[in-house]
C-alpha cells in the first residue's frame, strides 16, 4: 500500500514537471476575394477596391484570405464606375459542408455532392460613392458586423 502523503509528493511531481497543455490555435474564418469591375472604367476601381478589402480583411486577426479554390466562402464584389461614382454589389456566399448536411438528414450521397456543389447567399449590400477607400472600408465593417459577427457568435470557422 502506499503511503497517502508518498501519493501526494508523487503527483505533485508529476504534476510540476509535465509540460503546459498547449492552447488550442484559433481556428480562422476562411474566405476568398472575388472583386470583378463592370465596364472600361471600372477595371482600375475593381483592382484598387481587391486591395482595399484585402487588407482590411487581413487586420482581423480571425480572417484569413485563401484562394478562390481552397474556399468554402467568396466574399464577391462587383463594382461599376459613372464618372466619379462608384457602385459596388457585395455578395457573400457559402458552400455546404457535408456535416451540415447530415444534420439537415441529407445522407444520400448524390444528392450530398450536388449540394455541396451549390452556393448559399449569405449577405447582400450594395455600396455607392466617389471614394473608393471609403467604399472598401465601408465592405469591411459590414463583413464584420454581419456575416463575419454571426459566424464568431457561433465558433464556426
Amino acid at each position: 500500500m502506499i503511503h497517502p502523503k508518498c501519493l501526494a509528493i508523487t503527483v505533485a511531481a508529476l504534476t510540476m514537471s509535465a509540460p503546459p497543455l498547449l492552447a488550442q490555435p484559433q481556428s480562422k474564418i476562411q474566405v476568398a476575394i472575388d472583386v470583378q469591375g463592370v465596364g472600361p472604367a471600372a477595371s482600375d476601381a475593381a483592382a484598387t477596391l481587391l486591395g482595399d478589402i484585402r487588407k482590411g480583411l487581413e487586420a482581423s486577426s480571425d480572417i484569413q484570405v485563401i484562394t478562390r479554390a481552397d474556399a468554402r466562402r467568396v466574399v464577391r464584389v462587383i463594382v461599376s464606375a459613372a464618372g466619379n461614382v462608384y457602385g459596388a454589389s457585395l455578395l457573400v456566399t457559402e458552400r455546404y459542408d457535408r456535416e451540415t448536411l447530415m444534420v439537415l438528414g441529407i445522407e444520400d450521397d448524390d444528392l450530398a455532392g450536388r449540394m455541396m456543389r451549390l452556393q448559399i447567399v449569405n449577405e447582400h449590400q450594395g455600396f455607392a460613392g466617389a471614394d473608393l477607400a471609403d467604399i472598401g472600408r465601408r465592405i469591411v465593417a459590414t463583413l464584420n458586423d454581419g456575416v463575419f459577427a454571426a459566424l464568431r457568435s457561433i465558433g464556426k470557422p
